[in-house]
């Protein structure tokens, strides 16, 4: 590959035209730059993953299913956050509070309702 040259710089040597190797790091450059990759890698294989986030699922009054992965109360409210990131709010009172209890713990989630 042809390397630009300009006028107020002068050859440092002969060029390589068709050779990409005049655009190449020199050898000590290239091992030290494999080796921090293969460092990177190693770690990113020795790293545990991050925990899965898990997912609560709220059972309305009329049987439908609400999947969210934060939820706070508020006042007479539930107020929760979907997977897509969007932002809810419903009545307490539309939900089957002994379904949503017992659906998550047969999942294995813990989850804190109102009495």
């Amino acid at each position: 590959m042809p390397v630009p040259m300009y006028a107020d710089q002068a050859p440092a040597g002969p060029q390589a035209e068709d050779s990409e190797a005049g655009n190449q790091p020199p050898p000590s450059e290239q091992n030290s730059a494999r080796d921090d990759d293969r460092n990177f890698r190693e770690r990113m294989r020795s790293e545990p993953l991050p925990p899965e986030q898990p997912e609560y699922v709220f059972v309305r009054q009329d049987g439908s299913l609400i999947f969210a992965v934060a939820y706070s109360l508020i006042n007479d409210r539930l107020q929760y956050v979907t997977a897509e990131g969007l932002r809810r709010t419903i009545p307490l009172n539309t939900l089957d509070f002994a379904a949503t209890q017992q659906f998550n713990e047969q999942r294995g989630v813990s989850i804190r309702l109102p009495a």
